[in-house]
C-alpha cells in the first residue's frame, strides 16, 4: 500500500510531502488547492508513461512558481529546476521486490518506492540550453527537459515494462460522458466479471472469428467469387479485440444511453469490486457529480462496503462523503501543506457520521468561522454582520453555519488541530458561569472564542433582542406580525413555563430580516445585542 507522496515542483506544489492511510483517504480543500493534482501525480507514477507526460507537457506540469524564480536570476544551468515525485510505500509483496527496495529517494532511506523526475538534460543539450538562456530573449528550456522513471532500488520502469504489480484505476467524472472513458469501464467490467478467464475468453473469440471467415467463402450459402485475389477476414489482430465489441447493459439499458449519474455508480462498482483484481489502488475524482442526494447515500454506502481490499483516494467538495466515510480518514490539502484528521477521537467521528444536515465540510474549509445555535440566530446573522461591517461575511473569508449546542464541542475538537478562527455564539441559558465559563474552559484559545451575554436575565437570543430595542417590538413589530392579546416576547419565544408553548422564533426571525431589508433607515437604528457586536469584531 501506499504510505506516503512527496512533490517537488510539481504543478502548484513547490514541496509537500503527505502521509496516506493505510484504506481510505479523503482529501479536501478549496477548488484549486491540488487535490486533483496528488491524484494525478499517484497515477502517473504508477503508470510510468512516457506519453502520457508528452501529451500533458512539461511546462504544464512544472512549476510556474520555480520557472519565475530561475528566470530572475543569474539563469546557469546548474540551477535549473527539476521535477521530483515520489511514492513511498509501506510494504510490497508483489514480484520481485529487490526491484523496488532501495535508497534511491529524497530520504535516503531504505523503502520500496517509485520516482519520476523531470530534469534538464544537460548532458546531451548542455550547449543548446546554454545559449537559449543567454540570448536577447531567453526562454525556459522546456523542450530540453528529460523523464525518468526509477524505483527506490535505481531499476528503470516504464508503461511497458513495469517492475511492480501495483494496479489502478481513475475514476474522473467529469470525464464519463466521453467514450474512451464507457470503453475503460465495459473493460473494467469484462476483467471483472471474467476473473481469471479473461485471456481464455479473449482467445476463444479469436478461434470463433477465424471460423466465421472462413465460413464466409461457403459455396453453397454465400455467392463469394473463387476468382478474387483478396479475400475477406475479420480482423483478430488486437489483443483487447473481444472487449471493443462489448458493451454494458442494466436494465436492458446500453450504459451509453445511461444518465450520467448511473455512470459513476456503475464506474465505482467496477473499479472497488473484489473480483477486479486488474487494481489496488482506486482513485476517484469528486464523485459526488451527477449525483441527487439519495444515489449519493447509495454512492457512500458502496465506497463503505467495497473498499477493505483496496487503496482508495476520493477527492471531493461533499460533506456527506466526507463524514459519512470517517472524518479519520479526511486529509486537507492547502497551499504546500496538509492537515490530516486522524488524530480526531473516535466519538467525534462517529458523531459526524451519524449527524443529519453536518456542515463539517463547510466549517474545515473555512478560514474563520462564527458557529450559531438555532434557526433564528442564522436567520439573521448574515444581515447583522453586513450592517456591522458593510459586506456580507463571506466577503471577509467568513463562514456562518448552524449548530445544535450540543454539537458546538465536536466542530471545536476539530479546529483545534486546525489553523482557523471560531467564535461561538450560544445563550447561556439562564447561568452565564456554568453554561458558557465552565462548560467551555478547556476549548477556549486565541483562535476559538465563546460569546454570550453575561447577564442571566438575558438567558435567550430573542430576549436580548427585546430588551435591546423595546419600542420597535411593541410598536412596529407587534404590528407587523399582527400580535394581538399576546405579549411580543410570549409570541417570539413562548411560555417558558409551559413546556407545550414553543413560540414563534424562526418566523420572527425572518420577519425581523424582511424589516431590516426594506427600511435601511430602521436597520441603522436598530440595536444589535453586544455580544454578537463583539463577535462580528473579533472573528474579522
Amino acid at each position: 500500500m501506499l504510505d506516503k507522496i512527496k512533490l517537488k515542483n510539481f504543478k502548484k506544489f513547490k514541496e509537500i510531502e503527505i502521509s496516506f492511510n493505510k484504506h481510505r483517504n479523503i482529501l479536501i480543500g478549496e477548488n484549486g488547492v491540488g487535490k486533483s493534482t496528488i491524484l494525478e501525480a499517484i497515477s502517473l507514477i504508477l503508470s510510468g508513461s512516457y506519453s502520457r507526460i508528452e501529451s500533458l507537457g512539461v511546462d504544464s506540469l512544472l512549476n510556474v512558481e520555480a520557472v519565475s524564480d530561475f528566470m530572475k536570476s543569474d539563469r546557469s544551468i546548474s540551477k535549473l529546476p527539476e521535477l521530483i515525485a515520489e511514492l513511498y510505500f509501506s510494504d510490497y509483496d508483489g514480484p520481485n521486490p529487490f526491484l523496488l527496495n532501495g535508497k534511491n529517494n529524497t530520504d535516503r532511506t531504505e523503502r520500496f518506492g517509485l520516482q519520476l523526475k523531470i530534469l534538464p538534460n544537460s548532458e546531451m543539450f548542455g550547449m543548446q540550453i546554454q545559449e537559449l538562456l543567454l540570448s536577447e530573449s531567453p526562454t525556459f528550456p522546456f523542450d530540453y527537459y528529460k523523464v525518468e522513471f526509477y524505483s527506490f532500488a535505481n531499476k528503470s520502469y516504464s508503461s511497458f515494462r513495469k517492475i511492480h504489480n501495483l494496479g489502478f484505476d481513475v475514476i474522473d467524472t467529469s470525464l464519463l460522458k466521453q467514450s474512451y472513458a464507457i470503453k475503460r469501464f465495459v473493460s473494467q467490467s469484462f476483467h471483472s466479471q471474467a476473473a481469471n478467464s479473461a485471456n481464455e475468453i479473449s482467445q476463444e473469440f479469436r478461434q470463433i472469428s477465424d471460423d466465421f471467415s472462413k465460413s464466409l467463402y461457403d459455396p453453397d450459402r454465400y455467392k463469394f467469387s473463387d476468382k478474387e485475389k483478396y479475400r475477406l477476414k475479420i480482423k483478430t489482430k488486437s489483443a483487447s479485440q473481444f472487449e471493443d465489441i462489448l458493451t454494458v447493459h442494466k436494465d436492458n439499458i446500453e450504459i451509453d444511453n445511461m444518465g450520467l449519474g448511473e455512470r459513476v455508480l456503475l464506474s465505482i462498482e467496477a473499479s472497488l469490486s473484489i473480483q477486479n483484481k486488474t487494481s489496488n489502488i482506486v482513485l476517484i475524482e469528486e464523485p459526488e457529480n451527477h449525483l441527487s442526494y439519495l444515489n449519493t447515500k447509495k454512492l457512500v454506502d458502496l465506497i463503505e462496503n467495497n473498499t477493505n481490499a483496496k487503496q482508495t483516494f476520493i477527492a471531493t467538495h461533499d460533506n456527506m462523503i466526507a463524514s459519512r466515510l470517517n472524518l479519520r480518514n479526511v486529509i486537507m490539502i492547502g497551499e504546500n501543506k496538509t492537515a490530516n484528521l486522524n488524530k480526531l477521537t473516535p466519538a467525534t467521528a462517529d458523531f459526524f457520521a451519524k449527524a443529519p444536515n453536518s456542515n463539517v465540510l463547510n466549517f474545515i474549509l473555512s478560514k474563520n468561522v462564527i458557529l450559531l445555535e438555532g434557526d433564528a440566530e442564522y436567520i439573521l446573522l448574515e444581515k447583522f454582520y453586513e450592517m456591522t461591517k458593510n459586506k456580507p461575511a463571506f466577503q471577509n473569508d467568513v463562514a456562518i453555519i448552524s449548530c445544535s449546542g450540543l454539537t458546538f464541542k465536536r466542530y471545536l475538537e476539530i479546529a483545534k488541530d486546525m489553523d482557523k478562527k471560531v467564535a461561538v455564539i450560544r445563550d447561556n441559558d439562564g447561568d452565564y458561569e456554568k453554561n458558557i465559563v465552565k462548560n467551555y474552559e478547556d476549548y477556549i484559545s486565541e483562535n476559538i472564542q465563546l460569546f454570550s451575554d453575561c447577564d442571566d436575565n438575558h438567558w435567550t437570543f430573542e430576549v436580548c433582542l427585546y430588551d435591546d430595542n423595546n419600542d420597535f417590538y411593541e410598536t412596529e413589530f407587534r404590528k407587523y406580525c399582527g400580535i394581538n392579546k399576546k405579549s411580543v416576547l410570549e409570541y417570539m419565544i413562548g411560555d417558558k413555563n409551559k413546556k407545550s408553548s414553543k413560540g414563534h422564533k424562526s418566523e420572527s426571525a425572518f420577519s425581523l430580516l424582511k424589516m431590516l431589508e426594506s427600511d435601511t433607515d430602521f436597520a441603522k437604528s436598530y440595536v444589535i445585542p453586544d455580544y454578537i457586536n463583539k463577535a462580528i469584531e473579533w472573528i474579522k
